[in-house]
């Protein structure tokens, strides 16, 4: 018996294993679209709870990381929202010890330079680059057409291209 098939069984061990094998991909999922360390925690928790009390729904195992990763998007929306609702801003206050939380990841110049791209843009890139997710998939995920996955990854890259060069030209200084 696989993993999933255990996890959907009621296996908090299997359903454990499951989320460490996909911790870095809900994470930098979640941190694309929030930027507030707290609710990305929130976002995360609420749901890995959803996921643990609706995995037996889970249709076809091979999906487990897509579904996953759909719930994740869902919740930091719905975070999002509601943020919006109370006119209160997203707030980037990452530190280096709630970083720590996440085993090694460190902050990159890339990784800055990510939090300038716009939501949507950063929300398919960290899909496609980080979380290694087809544009298929990522359309079906975010429910848009595969074309407007693929013409945002494109203006990302030439954003992202142009933020890095102009990072260097002021490193040289």
């Amino acid at each position: 018996m696989d993993i999933i098939e255990k996890a959907k069984q009621g296996d908090q061990i299997a359903f454990n294993q499951l989320i460490e094998e996909n911790k870095y991909k809900i994470y930098k999922t979640a941190k694309s679209i929030l930027k507030n360390e707290d609710d990305v925690c929130d976002a995360i928790q609420e749901s890995l709870i959803r996921a643990y009390n609706n995995i037996h729904k889970l249709q076809n195992n091979e999906f487990f990381s897509t579904w996953l990763i759909r719930i994740v998007i869902n919740k930091c929306y719905d975070i999002a929202k509601t943020n919006q609702k109370k006119n209160s801003k997203i707030i980037d206050i990452q530190s280096a010890k709630e970083i720590e939380t996440y085993d090694t990841y460190n902050e990159s110049s890339l990784d800055q330079v990510l939090k300038q791209l716009d939501e949507d843009l950063r929300t398919v890139t960290v899909l496609y680059y980080y979380d290694d997710i087809s544009t298929k998939d990522i359309s079906t995920m975010l429910d848009i057409p595969e074309g407007t996955v693929k013409s945002r990854l494109s203006r990302a890259r030439e954003k992202l291209y142009n933020l890095l060069k102009k990072e260097d030209e002021q490193n040289a200084r």
